[in-house]
């Protein structure tokens, strides 16, 4: 009796033995990267970086950062559309989280005003929109918003009568640089490309690509351009894209896939893939299909569908949606309005709705309701989670290594 005594009041304190447990855990760097990991938000890690120096450095280091990307990619904020004639460009938060919407709350709204004209681009947390010129800007930053472009140069052939206007617009580089200008001209059944880089505040004089004969008939399409791997890709045709290698001005035709076919504005878009190549997304009446090109030898060919969807079995878990019914089987009901990097997501406007799909998950979401149709919208951009988080300097309460 009197060893058992002895044994129970050595042990130490419930408390103690909890706070070194605990200390045991956090104190293993292997242990603590891994807790880390399971934060699935970049704004938690943030929040979790601030807690000591060891926790800052933990976070921040550059082979963590990487794993978490790939478990964790960046989610769009929102969107900013713009519907009817007479409509500025507004923006729509997507229904996530709370922490997400803290985000948006404390910026006090990321509207642009009502002097905006179109959307030129967005990425990693930056767009570019014109006003009475083009502007750069970072909605989560409001110092730096408003930095205008100077005009770009404008290609002396555009006076020609003879030349048709495709589009002309500024896109982001992939190393985020201020962006490039894009105008693609055509005469008859040829057509080349006049670009000019944006460095240093200015930009260049300007190159034109190779004249490229055209193998389909020309077709009008609004935003349908992306810049991927050092290469430019434009939707133009029925049967085939137009690409543009930056490096060496050559432009080529690429041949979709069989029984894909741009039928009209939305039935198709692009999306960035990793290293070379790109995704293109294809909707045919209610089946979504996803498509990677890739330009390096296979005895398949360039293309390869990874993923098909039925969209009829995507939504029935959208319990608020009235979309899809029976009657709507015909192939102008999906239109494609924006797709995330590497397929992760895509928006859909069908009829008067916009949803936010998950393409791994299934997982759907009504962004927005309007009184127009899809054909009266100009465009629709996501606002994204900057990459990589920006993490505070910590202050005195919180300066300890542990």
């Amino acid at each position: 009796m009197e060893a058992t005594s002895k044994r129970t009041r050595l042990a130490p304190p419930p408390q103690a033995a909890s706070v070194a447990s605990i200390s045991a855990v956090f104190g293993c760097d292997d242990l603590l990267r891994e807790i880390l990991l399971c934060l699935d938000s970049p704004i938690y890690l943030v929040l979790a970086a601030a807690v000591s120096r060891r926790w800052h450095r933990r976070a921040a280091d550059t082979a963590f950062l990487r794993r978490f990307r790939a478990l964790h990619p960046p989610r769009p904020l929102g969107v900013y559309l713009r519907v009817g004639e007479s409509q500025g460009l507004r923006f729509v938060p997507l229904p996530h989280g709370p922490e997400l919407a803290a985000v948006v709350r404390r910026r006090g709204g990321l509207d642009l005003g009502d002097n905006n004209g179109y959307m030129g681009d967005s990425r990693n947390g930056r767009l570019v929109y014109a006003e009475r010129t083009y502007v750069v800007c970072c909605p989560l930053h409001p110092e730096r918003r408003g930095a205008s472009l100077p005009l770009p140069p404008t290609p002396a052939d555009l006076g020609n009568a003879d030349i048709g206007l495709y589009s002309r617009e500024i896109l982001f580089r992939e190393n985020d640089g201020e962006g490039m200008l894009s105008v693609v001209m055509r005469y008859e059944r040829k057509a080349w490309v006049h670009f000019s880089e944006f460095q240093a505040g200015a930009w260049d004089e300007g190159r034109y690509s190779s004249l490229l004969e055209l193998p389909g008939h020309w077709m009008r399409c609004k935003k349908r351009a992306l810049l991927a791997g050092g290469k430019l890709y434009m939707i133009c045709m029925a049967e085939y894209i137009l690409g543009l290698d930056l490096a060496s001005g050559s432009a080529s035709c690429i041949k979709l896939p069989d029984r894909v076919q741009y039928e009209y504005d939305a039935n198709i878009g692009l999306s960035r893939a990793e290293g070379s190549g790109f995704y293109l997304i294809h909707v045919k009446g209610l089946q979504l299909c996803v498509w990677l090109y890739t330009t390096g030898c296979s005895s398949a060919g360039p293309w390869e569908l990874v993923d098909t969807i039925c969209l009829r079995h995507a939504f029935c878990r959208q319990t608020d949606s009235t979309w899809p019914s029976q009657d709507d089987d015909d192939d102008e009901v999906v239109h494609v309005a924006a797709v995330g990097d590497k397929a992760d997501f895509v928006f859909l406007w069908i009829k008067r709705k916009v949803f936010y799909m998950r393409i791994s998950s299934r997982t759907v979401e009504k962004v927005y309701e309007t009184m127009f149709g899809p054909g009266s919208y100009f465009g629709i951009y996501p606002l994204m989670m900057p990459w990589p988080p920006t993490f505070p300097a910590l202050n005195g309460r919180h300066d300890q290594d542990q």
